[in-house]
């Protein structure tokens, strides 16, 4: 268990040091302890830089959840999303001198792949993901690399995001003979696993490095700036500043492009339910928070930004999510909590 704890907090400093990978509660990791049966997976709510010895990560029965989906009859009529929140809730191990704290709402997808997994929000991932070429690019960009991918269309994250992975992945396993690295997921981000660890960052690199290089974009998207102000932070993260000298931003042009969950959770959310704490004038954006939600909100919008534009820049045709879709996030109970954690 120590050695899978370690890994845990190795690959998610890895992903969660980088705001280009990664934004405020963003994003999410987990390590198999095939032998004690267990999964070690982010927390839900926590940010990936937060995991350490004892903090930010729990325990799941592994057996638990890969039986439940693998044995779960859609023929009969029930609320299989309250039902598999609540396997994942009750395949929670307590593990000695360690918060009760709720697992990863994607907890399901975890499970059924390889033993490390890194799943991002990457700014440059999503470009592809929020583009309706992405899918193409992708294959024109990949096709040479020793490591599969498979390119999911928007599923809800959760209970039906897990079943079309697993049946994504055994076709694919099918048609090649192995099991794809590297998975797209439509207006949401990236996911890389494998048996290897270090195998497991460098092909998560390599996906953003090749992405980056494709769009002959600058690999300077690493971190946000904030200035005290007032009781507030001030932004001066220069992508925000340079796109609100020719954009507005208000709630109404978020609601107009819905791109990926974390804005919805993040940023629509916050503007619908508490609209003081994010106030947008005279081409600068000001936060009345404390510092750890005014970070969250800096980098969530800082990527959002920069996805935007590269689409736009790059002659592509944006991706958005629908209103069926964006319903599901705003009044899904997961989400919800996952803006209740501080």
């Amino acid at each position: 268990m120590k050695s899978a704890v370690k890994d845990l907090i190795d690959i998610s400093t890895y992903a969660g040091n980088r705001v280009d990978y990664t934004q405020g509660g963003g994003g999410n990791t987990s390590v198999k302890d095939f032998g004690a049966g267990l999964m070690l997976i982010k927390a839900s709510g926590y940010k990936l830089k937060d995991i350490d010895e004892k903090t930010a990560y729990v325990a799941v029965d592994l057996g638990k959840i890969k039986g439940y989906y693998g044995s779960v009859d859609l023929s009969v009529e029930k609320d299989y999303e309250k039902e598999s929140g609540q396997i994942a809730k009750d395949s929670v191990v307590a593990l000695p001198g360690m918060p009760a704290l709720r697992p990863s709402v994607e907890v399901g997808f975890h499970a059924i792949l390889k033993k490390y997994v890194v799943h991002t929000h990457s700014v440059y991932a999503n470009i592809l993901t929020c583009s309706l070429e992405g899918e193409k690019i992708a294959e024109e960009i990949f096709k040479e690399k020793d490591y599969g991918f498979i390119f999911l269309p928007y599923i809800n994250p959760g209970f039906s995001l897990t079943l079309a992975m697993m049946s994504a992945i055994e076709k694919y396993e099918k048609n090649t003979g192995k099991f794809p690295e590297v998975i797209f997921m439509k207006n949401h981000g990236l996911v890389v696993t494998g048996d290897d660890k270090e195998r497991v960052k460098a092909v998560n690199t390599d996906v953003n490095e090749t992405i980056r290089k494709r769009f002959g974009l600058k690999d300077d998207f690493k971190s946000v700036s904030l200035k005290e102000e007032n009781g507030g932070f001030v932004s001066e993260t220069p992508i925000i500043a340079e796109y609100l000298k020719k954009n507005e931003l208000s709630l109404a042009t978020l609601n107009a492009k819905p791109l990926y969950p974390d804005q919805l959770v993040y940023l629509n959310n916050l503007l619908i339910n508490t609209p003081d704490k994010m106030a947008v004038s005279g081409g600068k954006v000001k936060y009345n928070a404390e510092l750890p939600q005014a970070t969250t909100l800096e980098e969530t919008l800082a990527a959002y930004i920069f996805v935007l534009s590269a689409v736009e820049k790059n002659g592509l045709r944006l991706s958005t999510m629908n209103e069926k879709e964006v319903d599901f996030i705003n009044n899904w109970e997961a989400e919800k909590y996952r803006r209740s954690v501080k």
